[in-house]
């Protein structure tokens, strides 16, 4: 696909020569595709020398792209003739409401000065700010790249003892990085320029990465976190002979410069330069179009201004921790599985493992093995047999030189001392599922093991102290290019193993991938995805795609089983998306959970349909019973003192109605409301039993009015009565009442109104 230019460009004319398809603007007015839009803020004096290098770069990919020219308002250039400018550059006034795909900030010859000296830092300052909203990924170069360094995350410039000048071997920091994607491990690219930023300076700032630097010419290039800023601080848009025109022009301005290194044949400014940079210029630029602008960017353009939440997509993940589950480790073939699924993406540098769950062969899983052994001495012989058994069968198949009786022989050792100085072993014990299985499939991968003592720390109460925890596993990880950590337990301050609750390795994954800086955490099991409604009511419900943290959490409280908040707190802290997968199909795409789903297409108008039985229903009757506004929150008082949660509840002038647990109502309910009575002075308080509860949840619910009447026909056409209704608090979820009769059947209709295939299809 071509490059669209103004039309009359002097680039036209070379690229065109060069076979780079360009698009004028009166051809690209045929054309029924949506372009990416990216605005070059040019800065450099030789203005149509920068224009051509970069239209043939960003023209070397299969994407159409509309480029937009910018110069400074407050700075006018020399070296180029005003009738130029006016005719193919805006000013900022004139393109700040509009949103780009893609923007480059280019160098400028100003770095001897200080920032605040140079007369458009204001004016470049406001563009950067504005970038923050109206643009979805930047790409700065040189000078441009240490003003923005400088700008965003205060990261000074320093001075250089002589100007750099030439052709330098680079290497890779981030060796999977999709922006280096089919990269050389050894590269090089021209650099010009008189300052430097230091590496420790950036690696101090947790949302910035370095991805590829030089022994002689220090850092190229930075990420930020989120993909939506890149610094490179060379230029590998040059042309073979820009360093020679610059050698010349200072050498005729009496500067006496070096001759530029790795840049002429031996060093000889006699002798033609030699290009060694041009496949590194066109990768790097069509890999940022390709997977930084255009992988990424909303179809939507004018949505990037809500964007700072925006994930990073998971095929831009440069590192990604994948915790498999106990069915995805239950026996060989599920080895082999995880193998194939880990070897797939280079990007899956930490795993995490859970114990051997059921298998076909082995109804019982390994962690339920331990705990009865743990509590039952007598049953400790049987049941570690059993499990040694297991994981000897998955070793010997796998060819494993990893010595499972002498593990075993060892955890009879620990329980026995455990239980004669009078401990609990139950932690331990429970722990050894993991710690197995961990070994087991760091030798089968060839990464290495770390065990779950050494990252995850508990205060001797048995809580988790988080920020020794983060510290420990960045600082343990940091050198390790790849490594197998066992889920679900740690160590205390006095040294003794604990466990998380069940379902730990989920916690274990979400804190390794938050310490880490992950792109994406991947939490691999048995089933392709969170669930749209509750297999044991609706037969093979769809998965969901794609989910926000608010919706997963909304769900959770009204009874869907997913993950627990404690795994999801760690990922949604840093906005890692988190992506469910299942080991049996990997090639289904799952789940993915993020921040801000806005930016995900699908046909589902709901994410979620779960629900609880066991309810029951208070209704307070008063005559203008809630016109003193602080009765409500006197009565909500009082169920709380009892400990009451309130599910739901429908307020009106003359009445109040909450839905509480009927169970949890049951023991307290003469007190519950006599208390009331002597508050409200009501007449009739009514208990209504026999109720369930069911949300259905979705970002868009309280924006589409279709969304609830779809729900009441559904459950109208069921001959189901609706006891009430109510959008819930974070307006993202609408949550009914009916008989607990009416439960299985209600979320069948509501399912099948928002599932209907020939709707679907329409979209």
């Amino acid at each position: 696909m071509p490059i669209k230019v103004p039309n009359d460009l002097p680039a036209i004319d070379t690229l065109t020569k060069e076979n780079v398809f360009v698009m004028t603007d009166t051809r690209a007015m045929t054309q029924d595709v949506r372009p990416l839009h990216i605005l070059l803020l040019n800065l450099m004096p030789t203005k149509i020398d920068t224009e051509t290098q970069l239209a043939r770069l960003l023209g070397n990919t299969p994407l159409q792209i509309e480029l937009e020219l910018l110069q400074t308002a407050t700075h006018k250039a020399h070296n180029v003739s005003q009738e130029h400018m006016i005719a193919f550059y805006k000013t900022f006034s004139e393109i700040q409401d509009e949103y780009f795909d893609g923007m480059i900030i280019t160098g400028a010859p100003v770095e001897k000065m200080e920032f605040e000296e140079v007369d458009y830092w204001e004016e470049l300052c406001e563009i950067m700010e504005w970038s923050k909203t109206h643009v979805h990924s930047t790409f700065h170069i040189c000078w441009g790249a240490q003003a923005g360094l400088y700008y965003h995350y205060g990261i000074q410039k320093h001075m250089l003892p002589k100007k750099l000048s030439g052709v330098y071997l680079h290497h890779l920091d981030q060796k999977h990085g999709m922006l280096f994607r089919g990269f050389d491990d050894e590269f090089y690219v021209p650099h010009s320029r008189n300052t430097t930023v230091y590496r420790e300076d950036i690696e101090a700032v947790p949302e910035l990465k370095v991805l590829a630097s030089s022994e002689e010419a220090g850092v190229f290039c930075v990420k930020s976190t989120n993909d939506r800023q890149i610094f490179v601080t060379g230029h590998s848009e040059y042309d073979w002979n820009t360093l020679l025109k610059e050698y010349v022009r200072d050498k005729n301005a009496g500067l006496n410069p070096d001759v530029p290194d790795h840049y002429f044949p031996d060093d000889d400014d006699t002798r033609t330069p030699i290009v060694k940079w041009r496949s590194c210029a066109n990768l790097i630029y069509s890999n940022w179009i390709n997977y930084f602008v255009y992988q990424s960017t909303p179809y939507d353009i004018h949505m990037i201004d809500n964007e700072d939440l925006a994930p990073v997509l998971k095929n831009n993940s440069d590192l990604t921790v994948a915790k498999f589950g106990g069915t995805s480790l239950a026996d060989t073939e599920k080895f082999r599985q995880v193998k194939s699924i880990v070897q797939e993406d280079s990007a899956r540098k930490y795993i995490v493992a859970s114990a051997a769950g059921r298998s076909a062969e082995n109804t019982v899983k390994v962690t339920d093995l331990l705990i009865e052994a743990a509590k039952k001495p007598e049953k400790f012989d049987e049941n570690v047999k059993l499990i040694s058994d297991r994981y000897c069968r998955i070793a010997e198949d796998l060819d494993l030189a990893v010595d499972i009786s002498a593990k075993i022989n060892r955890i009879r050792e620990d329980f026995r001392e455990i239980r004669e100085s009078g401990g609990n072993p139950l932690p331990y014990l429970a722990s050894r599922g993991e710690y197995l299985c961990a070994q087991l499939l760091a030798e089968y991968l060839g990464y290495d093991f770390v065990d779950g003592e050494e990252l995850i720390l508990f205060h001797n109460d048995g809580t988790l102290n988080l920020e020794a925890t983060r510290n420990r596993i960045a600082e343990v990880l940091k050198d390790r290019e790849h490594a197998v950590i066992p889920g679900f337990y740690g160590r205390t301050e006095d040294g003794r193993t604990y466990t998380f609750s069940r379902g730990g390795s989920d916690i274990t994954g979400s804190l390794v991938a938050e310490a880490v800086k992950a792109d994406l955490y991947e939490n691999w099991t048995d089933v392709p995805g969170m669930l749209m409604a509750d297999p044991k009511v609706v037969r093979n419900p769809l998965s969901v795609p794609v989910i926000n943290y608010r919706e997963l959490r909304e769900l959770s409280l009204c009874g869907a089983e997913v993950l627990h908040e404690d795994a999801v707190a760690p990922a949604r802290r840093r906005g890692i998306p988190i992506n469910i997968r299942s080991t049996s199909e990997p090639k289904k795409p799952g789940t993915l959970i993020v921040k801000n789903a806005d930016f995900y297409q699908t046909v589902l108008d709901v994410s979620g349909i779960s629900g609880k039985t066991g309810y029951c229903s208070v209704l307070i009757e008063r005559e203008r019973l809630t016109e003193d506004s602080a009765m409500k929150s006197r009565i909500d008082e009082i169920f709380r003192n009892h400990g009451l949660e309130i599910s739901a509840e429908q307020i009106a002038l003359d009445s109040v109605s909450l839905v509480v647990n009927a169970s949890s109502f049951r023991d307290c309910e003469e007190q519950v409301i006599q208390e009331l009575h002597e508050l409200t002075g009501a007449e009739d308080i009514d208990v209504s039993t026999g109720l369930a509860t069911i949300a259905v949840v979705g970002r868009n619910i309280s924006k589409t009015v279709s969304v609830s009447l779809r729900i009441f026909e559904a459950l109208a056409n069921e001959h189901i009565n609706l006891r009430f209704a109510d959008h819930g608090a974070e307006r993202i979820s609408m949550q009914i009442g009916v008989n607990e009769s009416d439960y299985k059947n209600a979320i069948r209709a509501i399912y099948k109104a928002f599932t209907n295939v020939s709707r679907l299809a329409e979209k």
